[in-house]
Parts: C-alpha cells; sequence; structure tokens
C-alpha cells in the first residue's frame, strides 16, 4: 500500500496552487490599497510628476526661443529682400509710367509747335502763366516788406 500523506490527490495540489495564487493576488491588492490610503506619498509623486512636467516644458519653450531668435536675423534679411525687390518694382513701374506721360506730352507739344494757331495759343497760356507766377511773387515781396 501506498503513504496517503506522502502524495496527497491531484484535487489537493490544485487546491494548494490555488490557494497559493489567491494569497499572492490579495497581498498584490493589499499592498495596492496601502498605496492609495497613503497620502503623502501619493502627493510627493504627483508633485515629483508635476515638476518634471513643469520641467520639460521650459526646456522645450526655452529650445523653442533659442530656434526662434537664431533664426529671426535670417527671417529679417529675407524680409528686406523682399521688401526692397518690391520697391524697386513699384520704382520701376512708377518711373515707366512718368517716362509714358512725358512721352504723350512731348508729343502733344510737337503737335501743338506745327499749328499756328495753336502756337499762338500755347504763348499766350506761357504768358498769363508767367504773368501769374510774377503777381505771386510781387505779392509775396509787398507782404514782406510791410511786415
Amino acid at each position: 500500500m501506498s503513504n496517503p500523506a506522502a502524495s496527497p490527490p491531484p484535487d489537493q495540489e490544485q487546491l494548494r496552487a490555488e490557494i497559493e495564487r489567491t494569497r499572492a493576488d490579495l497581498g498584490e491588492t493589499v499592498q495596492q490599497l496601502a498605496a492609495k490610503t497613503d497620502v503623502k506619498a501619493r502627493a510627493k509623486q504627483t508633485a515629483a510628476d508635476l515638476s518634471g512636467r513643469a520641467k520639460q516644458t521650459a526646456a522645450d519653450l526655452s529650445g523653442r526661443a533659442k530656434q526662434t531668435a537664431a533664426d529671426l536675423p535670417g527671417r529679417a534679411k529675407q524680409t528686406a529682400a523682399e521688401v526692397s525687390a518690391k520697391a524697386t518694382d513699384a520704382a520701376g513701374t512708377a518711373l515707366d509710367a512718368a517716362k509714358a506721360q512725358a512721352a504723350s506730352v512731348e508729343g502733344r507739344v510737337a503737335e501743338v509747335r506745327q499749328d499756328p494757331a495753336r502756337r499762338r495759343l500755347l504763348n499766350v497760356v506761357a504768358l498769363v502763366a508767367a504773368a501769374v507766377a510774377i503777381s505771386a511773387l510781387a505779392a509775396v515781396v509787398i507782404r514782406r516788406r510791410q511786415a
């Protein structure tokens, strides 16, 4: 016959294994509950987490600020070059418009000079303009002498 104490039946082995697993699970649960009730430790952990996040955010912002500061001179030069190019284009366009207007006026003056009646009218207009300019100059001189 075999000794019953030496080899327990398989059901007992399974039961002992189940008891050991339950004890281990219960021990973990107790540790978790104890950790949740330790307010001081949880506060320290939360403070450490927040401090770490704040330091990381500060480092990220500092890096971004340094990068932006490093990029500013290049961006300023680029913007200045763009503005200069636009101003040059605008000046060229204004010069072209002034040349076109001058050519148009020159053409009209040439037409007027060819027609005797218009040339006389142009001479009269020039004389009247000169008279107006002389009158204005005389008025300025008189006012200065009176003052």
